[in-house]
Formats: C-alpha cells, sequence, structure tokens
C-alpha cells in the first residue's frame, strides 16, 4: 500500500512540472494570454463568417424541412431515412465548433 501511494505521489510530481514546463515553453514563445495589434479585424472577419454560415444553415435546414414533409406527406418510403440523415449531418454541423475546440 505504501508502494502505491509512493508512486502515485510520484507520478502527480512527474504530471506537474510537466504542466508547469509546458506553461513556461508557452510563455517563452511569446503566448501572454493578451491579443496581438490588430486582433480587432480578425475577429470582424470571422463573425463575419459565422453569421454567413449561421444564415446558409438556417435556410438550408428550412428547405430540408419542407422537403422533408413533403416526402412524408405523400407518402414516400424512404423519407425516415433521409430525415435522419439530415438531423445526423445537422448534429455534426452544430457540434463541429465544439469538436474543433
Amino acid at each position: 500500500m505504501l508502494l502505491i501511494r509512493a508512486a502515485a505521489c510520484c507520478s502527480a510530481a512527474a504530471y506537474a512540472s510537466l504542466a508547469i514546463a509546458h506553461a513556461h515553453a508557452l510563455r517563452a514563445a511569446g503566448v501572454t494570454g493578451k491579443a496581438p495589434a490588430n486582433a480587432a479585424a480578425i475577429e470582424k472577419f470571422v463573425s463575419t463568417i459565422t453569421d454567413n454560415a449561421l444564415w446558409v444553415i438556417g435556410t438550408t435546414s428550412g428547405l430540408a424541412g419542407v422537403v422533408i414533409g413533403g416526402l412524408f406527406f405523400f407518402g414516400h418510403s424512404r423519407a425516415a431515412d433521409y430525415a435522419l440523415k439530415i438531423l445526423i449531418g445537422a448534429v455534426v454541423i452544430v457540434s463541429s465548433g465544439g469538436l474543433a475546440a
């Protein structure tokens, strides 16, 4: 039991020193936690692209809803399959921001 506790303490100390080393390496590379000069232009560009993407996604999902609704209305045999594929695609698109981060 004592050996397990000693090994746990040693591994925790090694992990802490590794984390501190990474923090010092980032600081040495110039990562200070402050935005660089002209960062507002990049933020504006990303905001514009995000707004445009949301508009396209909203329009496409509305059109897909109408088409899938029409398929269900007219009794298409694979309407549920198409609806499920579109739903899975929408979930992937919505969660891609979190997956990339």
